[in-house]
């Protein structure tokens, strides 16, 4: 959408004085309003979520759908994570419900079933788009900055990979930034900053807008504990901004606003575990705590240097948007005593907060980032802005156009390969399973791939079907008084001699708990890396090669590394 057709977010009209030295804007006309940006929004990304055809995390899948499938069908596996209680069923919840309509209107059988959660999740996606926008305006206070800033959120090759997966972190950035738009930012003299137009929040707007922000705040703890880092800032910031202005009053009412809020969030969010999933009370922010941070567990799914969300989590992320983000933080913190420079710094100190923060976990990924991008895009905007302000206006700018078409480009290459080719295989197969198994030609169904490669129940449900067994090689961590410097888990043993494990195993029930054993499955799932090495226990038992599917070019796990392949037995 290009920034020239949006409007103001607002029935009054921002004003558009320059953020920094910038002479005055030209005067737009207003074209669109606050619903029809939504609106087009969410079509734009429900057009996208149904384009992803890719795979990225196993968590899109096994932390949401598959919950969401276990509650409402009755079956579907839960990975350990359900076992020891450290997370909450609030986010595969709205999946649950989503399934549950769709049983009830017999939409259960077929794309749609397929298709609707990645829909649900276009509806946050656009959220996060559209409050971005929004921000911008309340950071800025400049219409082509905010037009901007939608821009760079609609073309960037990150959303449109990852904004539309039903990941706990895609709905935490979305939420994030609506939280955000809504906090009272305050300045060092404990002065709030501008917000809802061009007027100050009175005491009631004030009121009102911290216990909106905390109620979308608390739902994205919930989602995801560690958000909490962002909210640990932001409270300490409002709260000695109060303190030194000596407003004691807004102390009380900020610290007993959150206890009451949070609190009903917490005691929700355990009712709902205890009646959904969990046959008992239990308090999941912390187990997570308990588990991840005390305990370390997340480190056995990997660790990085301290710098590695520098040297690879914020390049990935940004993309070629770095320059522009560098230069308007630059632009920005050179200037003192400039327009809403009060808020501008907070919202730079917490994204360098939760950077530091972030960096000093040793089990780090790309998207535990995701919600700093969203408030790091209005200074990639500025940056824009002022290299291409001009008397004619942008859009007569070659210069400008140029970069706008480069921006398009790079991001659209990168989109497109990230979401519809890299990884597609383990998606594509899982369909071809589906109407296999629609034909009964399916009787079981095993995995020797690395734990989690696939989608599982959620992406072969059939309506009114008994569901086909299926089993996959296990990756549960060191629990308990295990000792971790000897614990292999049972891929770790399938990969140091996959057909002596296969042989040793012939007749026995695989560790992820289902009926069929190892020997006995009808259809057998590798990648073609395995191939060579297991093809002699393949053909010994029986096998045959019946379909093959592109996954990938390259793959950082030699193990994943080559197409799909499916062995039938003969």
């Amino acid at each position: 959408m290009p920034p020239y057709l949006v409007a103001s977010s607002t029935s009054s009209r921002y004003s558009l004085r320059p953020t920094h030295s910038h002479p005055m804007p030209p005067k737009e006309t207003s074209r669109w309003s606050k619903t029809s940006i939504l609106a087009s929004l969410f079509v734009y990304r429900a057009v996208n979520a149904c384009l992803v055809k890719t795979y990225f995390s196993p968590d899109e899948y096994w932390q949401a759908l598959e919950v969401g499938h276990r509650i409402t069908f009755g079956y579907g596996y839960l990975t350990w994570e359900w076992d020891v209680g450290l997370r909450s069923v609030l986010h595969p919840a709205f999946f649950a419900a989503l399934y549950k309509v769709l049983a009830m209107l017999g939409l259960d059988g077929g794309s749609v079933f397929i298709y609707a959660p990645r829909v649900l999740q276009a509806v946050f996606a656009a959220l996060g788009d559209f409050y971005a926008y929004r921000f911008a305006l309340r950071l800025f206070e400049n219409q082509l900055v905010a037009n901007w800033t939608l821009f760079l959120s609609v073309a960037s090759w990150w959303n449109f990979f990852c904004s539309t997966r039903t990941l706990a972190n895609s709905t935490e950035a979305s939420l994030t930034i609506m939280a955000l738009y809504y906090w009272p930012f305050t300045t060092p003299s404990g002065a709030h900053t501008r917000s809802f137009g061009d007027k100050v929040l009175g005491t009631s707007s004030r009121q009102t807008s911290v216990t909106l922000s905390l109620a979308i705040a608390s739902l994205t703890c919930i989602f995801r504990p560690t958000a909490a880092i962002l909210w640990l800032f932001l409270g300490a910031s409002l709260v000695l901004g109060y303190i030194r202005s000596g407003m004691f009053a807004s102390v009380a009412s900020t610290l007993i606003s959150t206890v009451l809020i949070g609190g009903v969030a917490i005691l929700g969010s355990a009712v709902l575990d205890s009646t959904l999933l969990y046959d008992h009370w239990i308090l999941t922010p912390l187990n997570f705590v308990r588990v991840n941070v005390l305990e370390g567990i997340s480190l056995f799914y990997g660790s990085s240097p301290w710098h590695w969300y520098l040297s690879q989590g914020l390049p990935i992320l940004f993309g070629i948007y770095i320059p522009l983000v560098l230069f308007g933080i630059w632009q920005t913190c050179k200037v003192t005593g400039g327009l809403n420079q009060g808020l501008k710094s907070q919202v730079l100190g917490l994204c360098l907060w939760a950077l530091v923060v972030y960096s000093s976990l040793q089990h780090k990924e790309w998207r535990f980032l995701y919600p700093i991008l969203y408030p790091l895009l209005p200074f990639g905007a500025d940056a824009l802005y002022t290299w291409f302000l001009s008397p004619k206006g942008w859009q007569k700018s070659r210069a400008a156009w140029t970069v706008v078409l480069v921006l398009v480009t790079v991001n659209g290459v990168m989109a497109w390969y990230t979401a519809l080719v890299h990884q597609r295989g383990v998606i594509d197969v899982m369909d071809w399973l589906r109407e296999e198994m629609r034909a009964e030609k399916v009787r079981s169904v095993g995995m020797l791939m690395p734990c989690h490669s696939t989608p599982w129940y959620s992406s072969v449900h059939l309506k009114d079907a008994k569901p086909v067994d299926m089993w996959f090689l296990t990756c549960e961590p060191p629990l308990g008084n295990t000792d971790a410097s000897r614990y292999e888990d049972e891929s770790d043993i399938f990969y140091k001699d996959p057909e002596a494990f296969m042989i040793s195993r012939s007749g026995k029930v695989p560790e992820s708990r289902n009926k069929s054993t190892y020997g006995d499955a009808s259809h057998l799932l590798l990648f073609d890396t395995l191939v060579p090495t297991l093809k002699p226990w393949l053909t010994f038992s029986g096998y045959e090669e019946c379909a093959r599917f592109f996954n990938s070019h390259f793959h950082e796990d030699s193990r994943r590394r080559g197409d799909v392949v499916v062995y039938c037995k003969v």
